[in-house]
């Protein structure tokens, strides 16, 4: 007895445009080598965008300094800014849908204080709708929000950097 799968077919036919799409799952960050040691100048590395910029460079395999004359590469966060806007407002008044908003502009230098990459500005948004009925849960959202928000930014200043040293 022979039986046949019509789903399979489906999950054939689903693989096949995915990958002819360019399709592929988002794997790790590839660290140039002028990030193998790296300092972050910042005004608190430890917080925001530099904080996500420490893990996301640390799991990609760089070795992290505490000093810039130890580094093979020092990243430079000039500037972040983090805002909330109200989008819409309800019926009774009180804010419904809100945007959130991260911008980071950095910076590659080397040890000597050379600029290696000039100042870049990269900025994302994202929009939670907030349900007054869920507060406490739609907070928590919002803050888990603006930590993947700024650990994309992290990824994004490395990717950056990457084709800013390949096209020197």
């Amino acid at each position: 007895m022979k039986v046949r799968f019509p789903g399979l077919w489906l999950v054939w036919l689903c693989m096949a445009v995915l990958t002819a799409c360019g399709f592929h799952l988002r794997g790790a960050v590839e660290l140039p080598p002028i990030l193998q040691d790296t300092y972050i100048n910042a005004r608190d590395p430890y917080s925001g965008v530099a904080r996500e910029l420490r893990s996301v460079l640390q799991s990609a395999g760089a070795r992290l300094t505490e000093t810039p004359s130890a580094a093979t590469g020092i990243i430079r966060i000039i500037s972040k800014r983090s805002e909330r806007r109200i989008l819409a407002v309800g019926t009774s008044g009180k804010a419904s849908e809100y945007e959130l908003f991260e911008e980071v502009t950095f910076a590659l230098d080397d040890p000597q204080g050379g600029v290696l990459l000039e100042p870049q500005t990269i900025r994302t948004t994202k929009d939670i709708v907030f349900d007054p009925n869920e507060a406490l849960g739609k907070v928590s959202e919002a803050e888990e929000t603006r930590i993947q928000m700024r650990r994309d930014l992290g990824r994004q200043i490395i990717t950056r950097i990457n084709v800013g040293m390949r096209n020197k």
